[in-house]
């Protein structure tokens, strides 16, 4: 099963996908922007929570007495 934080970033790609062709499209430089916006926080949240999400998982359980 996907993790909700994959998901949460394959749709922050998306929607950069989405914004830049739309800018290059419409020759709109805020649509470039808001592409960008959406790909800086797509790769933020790729490395930071991947991570956390990664590092978490390496940790040994604690054992209750």
């Amino acid at each position: 099963m996907v993790d909700r934080w994959l998901i949460f970033v394959i749709s922050e790609f998306v929607s950069a996908a989405l914004g830049f062709l739309w800018g290059f499209y419409t020759g709109s430089v805020v649509f470039l922007w808001i592409g960008g916006f959406f790909f800086s926080l797509g790769v933020f949240a790729a490395t930071r929570l991947g991570f956390d999400r990664w590092k978490a998982k390496q940790r040994p359980k604690r054992k209750r007495p």
